[in-house]
């Protein structure tokens, strides 16, 4: 096993090699890089009540007087600009020196004072952690890179060398066996990343570009390789601390080739200035660096940049709100799916989010040289239910009447304003027009949805004829209280057994009840709380014989009397008014 000779190694290296122990182990710490001055920290590491931070020297040997007042300016730095804006717990100096007591107690009178304690990790501390992690010794100061990379080559090999005549559950405790191992070897010899090895069935081009992206912890790299026409190897790397991307970092240097002027040129353009995504854009690879091992094609292809996954602690809940006069809010969304990224090349951000019913898609340019840049979108409401997607439409429909839109922390301060009433574009899109229409298709569905058990979501409109989207709103109007007057032709009915005789009046009224029943693109729906009523207000027979001659079970023919009109109602079942 390879041991550290802490004199004998350059002093960069050296400081190198600690930082990563360190992060390592504590995978939530940060590695300070400054950028004027490292404030006196060069590792930190967050705690819920204040930030352990160590400052790491290169010391291997006793300390001299300019070592010495190194350490000083340090502490000075650390108390003058860390202390007062960091909640910090512990300072920690690192060095592979073991200090004296006679520097023990110097360091502890340089420290005291300022409520917090301090500590000075020495070599056998070092030592320690460093035979605790083999795998970053030999990465350091051994040949590990070249171990690594034969491994990854075994890796990369996959599957082709599997026994070929062995019984099934041989051939398959093999592949588990030949997945296992190959994972196990290049988890112990990488101390940056862990691994994940599968061999999967299928062709790696069908499969969906960013599927194996997506991960409760982020991941670095993921690679394909096709092994033949049936089978394909998957390997991702995840990093095993915040910082193993700058401890060894996994590059790729692109030329992309775009035409002056061409959608691919703006979708370039958009993500260097404000970090928004592209997809399928040509160009050529030039140069791969890392992790060992992989292979390192270069030559053309397509290329799609994606936003990088954040965890969800790093960033507040979100949400817009839609203000009307004297900046009342008018409407809020939560905002789910957030993706925020910043531009390469100057000031912008990207804000990408939909609702929470996921039919409102919203995207934002930020602090770009045309102020900010929105776009929403609506996608499909069919099958889903109207409730949920009744606040993300209503607020479309009221765009026209909007004095701006913000995006603020859920229930909190505002972030940033996104649109004011000079930015006139966002009015005038047609989407408003769109959205009134569908709201009061929602709002005839909620209205349905109040009087049956049964769910009600919302059908596609292709599948219903206008009259029958007419019908529902105007059920939805009788079904709120209202009275809707129509006209007639005629009726036909059915004389009952009653032994009442018939109207002798030239004139009468004739009310009819019925159940109420809605037709939503082939599902019927019985409402069985309520009763439709319908009021024929003047009615005469067609032919006043047929009336006076009817017996129980004949049809009798109703006309139009001095007025064709009639009154519509829905009352709840045994409503006896009327």
């Amino acid at each position: 096993m390879t041991t550290v000779n802490w004199e004998r190694e350059p002093g960069e290296k050296v400081e190198e090699f600690v930082a990563a122990l360190l992060l390592l182990k504590h995978p939530h710490g940060n590695r300070i890089t400054p950028s004027k001055g490292d404030r006196g920290v060069d590792v930190r590491v967050f705690n819920p009540d204040g930030y352990d931070v160590y400052q790491v020297k290169r010391y291997a040997e006793k300390l001299d007087t300019r070592r010495a007042n190194s350490i000083v300016g340090s502490w000075n730095t650390f108390v003058a600009e860390t202390l007062p804006v960091l909640p910090v717990r512990s300072w920690t100096l690192v060095t592979p020196w073991n200090p004296t007591n006679e520097r023990l107690d110097w360091l502890e009178r340089l420290t005291t004072g300022h409520g917090i304690r301090t500590h000075w990790m020495g070599g056998i501390t070092l030592d320690g952690l460093a035979a605790g992690n083999p795998a970053l010794v030999e990465y350091y100061f051994g040949d590990g890179g070249q171990r690594l990379a034969r491994l990854m080559a075994d890796a990369l090999q996959g599957g082709r060398d599997l026994p070929q005549a062995a019984p099934g559950e041989d051939l398959l405790q093999a592949i588990i066996t030949r997945q296992r191992s190959l994972a196990t070897a290049l988890n112990e010899v990488d101390p940056f990343y862990r691994y994940e090895v599968q061999i999967r069935s299928g062709r790696v081009r069908e499969q969906a570009w960013d599927g194996d992206l997506h991960s409760p912890v982020p991941v670095a790299c993921v690679h394909y390789r096709q092994l033949n026409e049936e089978s394909y190897l998957l390997m991702r790397l995840l990093p095993r601390c915040a910082e193993s991307l700058r401890l060894r970092p996994i590059t790729t240097s692109v030329h992309l080739e775009v035409p002056a002027g061409s959608p691919e040129q703006k979708a370039v353009e958009d993500w260097l200035r404000y970090g928004a995504p592209f997809h399928d854009v040509p160009g050529t690879v030039t140069n791969v660096t890392g992790p060992p091992g992989l292979p390192t094609p270069t030559g053309p292809g397509r290329f799609s940049f994606m936003v990088a996954a954040e965890r969800d602690a790093d960033r507040p809940d979100l949400e817009i709100r839609l203000l009307v006069a004297d900046d009342t809010v008018a409407h809020t969304l939560d905002l789910v799916d957030v993706q925020v990224a910043r531009g390469v090349d100057g000031p912008g951000v990207w804000l990408s989010a939909t609702d929470r019913s996921g039919v409102l898609e919203f995207q934002a340019r930020l602090n770009g040289p045309d102020h900010h840049q929105i776009n929403m979108a609506l996608t499909s409401v069919v099958g889903k239910t109207p409730a949920d997607v009744l606040p993300a439409i209503q607020m479309v429909a009221d765009l026209p009447a909007a004095t701006g839109l913000l995006v603020a922390v859920r229930g909190g301060r505002p972030l940033t304003s996104l649109w004011r009433p000079e930015e006139s574009e966002v009015r005038a899109s047609p989407l408003p027009d769109m959205a009134r229409w569908t709201v009061t298709l929602l709002q005839a569905l909620l209205t349905v949805q109040a009087h049956t058990f049964h769910r009600v979501t919302v059908p596609d409109l292709n599948e219903l004829a206008p009259e029958q989207v007419g019908e529902l709103i105007q059920l939805a109007r009788l079904l709120r209280g209202e009275e809707v007057r129509t006209t007639w032709s005629e009726i036909v009915m059915t004389r009952g057994a009653s032994g009442e005789a018939p109207p002798t009046d030239p004139e009468f009224s004739v009310l009819l009840t019925s159940q109420v029943q809605v037709n939503l693109a082939g599902r019927q729906i019985v409402l069985d709380d309520v009763q439709r009523r319908v009021l024929y207000h003047h009615v005469r027979p067609d032919d006043p014989d047929e009336l006076a001659s009817a017996r129980p079970g004949d049809s009798i023919r109703l006309v139009p009397g001095s007025s064709a009109e009639a009154t519509i109602a829905v009352v709840p079942v045994g409503d006896q008014t009327g």
